[in-house]
């Protein structure tokens, strides 16, 4: 009989544990459908994306060249899903590349 109360007891733990650990569907609800596009007009980069869900946000970055041929990396402001974010090379800088960084 001692048996099998610690067979239920050790069942009841387990699933007691189960309950406790995280929904990996929870997760899934994040930036898996994400679609940014990115852009450029003259020096300003721009990044808009879709698809983030509630909580996401994102921000363009682009690389920006200086008269000596310094690339110093820059970042628009955070926004949300199915916003635009843009930046300008500061100055007399040239803008190389444009991408975006999402934040779930």
């Amino acid at each position: 009989m001692k048996a099998k109360k610690i067979g239920i007891l050790a069942a009841g733990v387990f699933l007691g544990l189960g309950a406790l650990a995280p929904n990996a569907s929870a997760g899934e609800m994040g930036t898996q459908s994400a679609d940014c596009n990115t852009w450029s007009k003259g020096n300003t980069g721009y990044a808009y994306c879709s698809g983030l869900g509630v909580v996401g946000a994102h921000q363009v970055k682009i690389v920006c060249t200086d008269i000596r041929g310094v690339e110093t990396t820059f970042y628009g402001p955070w926004v949300g899903n199915a916003k635009t974010s843009s930046r300008a090379c500061p100055g007399s800088g040239f803008l190389r590349r444009v991408g975006s960084v999402i934040q779930d």
